[in-house]
């Protein structure tokens, strides 16, 4: 982690003669037990009452709470500890924590220090604090004591918080740029609603006057009518003899194919031959092209009913927008795709891709077996997600698994795009949805293990698995999620979406590596 964590510490005192006589030696002792204790750990601390008289050190009315504030707001600092040893005026510290915000011109990240005696109040002042804090939408992370020297796993605790605040920092230029770069983004529904969920429909006032996104929908009938005319079928399209028209469908199936950088498996009903995977080509082709003519950046395609029923499963194309390289193996623009027309899934997709640059995958939350997740749906991971994201993007395309579709609503049939994420690998999943119509994002890490072969047939023969322990009970994770869908990258991004959420002015309940929960209401 690059520099030093700096930290400001505010203290503060009853402002009673009588209370700050008895109490302000031992007060003083107890502050500096904790920049002791902090400083031991490479913390710089910087505390509000420097240098003022004894009796001033700690403050005890608005004027010493403005300079404490005047006093560390200047110095860069990751994060604002408020200092609760005893009981104190709750309303002091939160007049510090609006004067900070105020001078450093930015989101204050607050830390809650609270010693806890059954002599003293200083959880219980803690806790007015933190509630006050909590009814004006400012987070926050809370942490209380009985003996600092006698309890290093509440030190430790603090430095984990610290450090995920120092990473916000760190990440804040990152995240700027990005909630800048969300206006111009251009969302395009392939048809509408899939499969009566309204989880993923969003508000598209809302999104223009939040993040400055427009909207454009479309027939995905457009896109057969478009493929037809890059391949001359005999009969039907997918289940006839072909001649192909378009150059990029026969490099696309050369290279998959003929030059075997692709698994096929013609042995289901669903996919008996070449001929309908070449018409899910065409299907991908033509979609691309839609999305370079009417300028968009990310979609959803809502696949279900019409094409599964009718035609063939819209996996090569979420797949290959989703990926940074195509099925020719070329580079190609990464263009977030949701399944089943998940706007807001698509949208938590888009953020993870700009925040890194790579491709940000959609998923099903499938199964969770204690704290182990199942990520699997009916067969469009991107290719990239099939190894790390140090291997070469092309090499990862000869692991990919192309078989017919399994899924009992896609009878149409097709290719699904199956393969399984390595282990050892550092992701995060998060999602993005309303409660009582204000957005909320939940997310936390996932720490990938070995998917095998024969846990396919468990959850659909022919979906990609994504398998991994997250840092919460599963129980948890299940009553948390807002969603039956998620969007997963590669990283640890829950510093980058906690800070998007904060400038954004949107609630968030973010789980970090160890599982230490970040919270803003929505």
């Amino acid at each position: 982690m690059a520099g030093r964590i700096k930290v400001g510490l505010f203290s503060t005192i009853d402002p009673k003669p009588w209370i700050r006589e008895k109490s302000l030696d031992v007060m003083l002792k107890r502050e500096a037990e904790i920049v002791k204790a902090l400083n031991s750990k490479g913390v710089e601390v910087i505390r509000g009452g420097e240098g003022l008289s004894k009796e001033n050190q700690l403050a005890w009315n608005d004027e010493l709470t403005h300079q404490h504030i005047e006093n560390i707001a200047d110095k860069n600092l990751d994060a604002l500890v408020i200092n609760q040893l005893d009981w104190t005026l709750p309303l002091d510290s939160v007049d510090a924590v609006a004067l900070f915000q105020k001078k450093i011109k930015d989101i204050p990240k607050v830390m809650l220090l609270c010693h806890k005696r059954p002599e003293a109040a200083g959880l219980v002042t803690g806790m007015a604090i933190a509630g006050a804090l909590k009814r004006i939408g400012t987070s926050y992370q809370l942490f209380y004591y009985s003996k600092l020297d006698k309890e290093p796993q509440v030190i430790d605790e603090f430095m984990d918080a610290l450090a995920f605040y120092k990473k916000r920092t760190e990440v804040a230029p990152i995240v700027r740029s990005v909630i800048e770069d969300l206006r111009g983004q251009k969302y395009l529904a392939f048809g509408g609603m899939s499969l009566r969920m309204s989880t993923a429909t969003s508000d598209i006032d809302q999104w223009r006057k939040m993040f400055g996104i427009s909207y454009e929908a479309i027939d995905q009938s457009e896109i057969k009518f478009r493929a037809l005319k890059m391949i001359e079928w005999e009969s039907e399209a997918g289940d006839s003899e072909y001649h192909i028209k378009d150059e990029r469908v026969e490099k696309a199936s050369n290279y998959l194919h003929k030059e075997g950088h692709g698994n096929f498996d013609f042995s289901h009903p669903t996919l008996p031959s070449l001929q309908k995977f070449i018409y899910q080509l065409s299907l991908y082709y033509a979609a691309l092209d839609i999305c370079e003519e009417l300028g968009v950046t990310f979609c959803g395609i809502k696949c279900q009913d019409e094409l599964t029923i009718r035609e063939c499963s819209a996996c090569l194309i979420s797949s290959f927008l989703n990926n940074n390289v195509g099925p020719d193996s070329m580079r190609k623009k990464i263009i977030p795709t949701s399944c089943e027309n998940d706007m807001d899934s698509a949208l938590t997709q888009l953020w993870m891709h700009l925040l890194t640059g790579k491709p940000a995958g959609f998923g099903d939350f499938r199964d969770v077996v204690r704290n182990t997740l199942y990520i699997v749906n009916c067969g469009q991971h991107p290719p990239y997600f099939f190894g790390s994201p140090e291997e070469d993007s092309v090499k990862k395309l000869d692991l990919v698994e192309y078989m017919g579709q399994e899924e009992a609503h896609a009878p149409a049939g097709g290719s699904s795009v199956r393969g399984r994420t390595p282990a050892g690998q550092v992701m995060t999943i998060a999602r993005l949805a309303r409660e009582n119509l204000r957005y909320f994002l939940v997310a936390t890490v996932l720490q990938t293990v070995e998917a095998l072969l024969e846990e396919h047939s468990k959850y659909g023969l022919s979906w990609p698995i994504i398998k991994g322990e997250v840092p919460i009970s599963g129980d948890h994770l299940i009553r948390t999620w807002p969603s039956n869908h998620l969007a997963f990258s590669f990283g640890d991004l829950t510093p980058h979406l906690v800070e998007m959420a904060e400038r954004l002015d949107i609630g968030y309940r973010v789980f970090d590596r160890k599982g230490r929960e970040y919270f803003k209401p929505s």
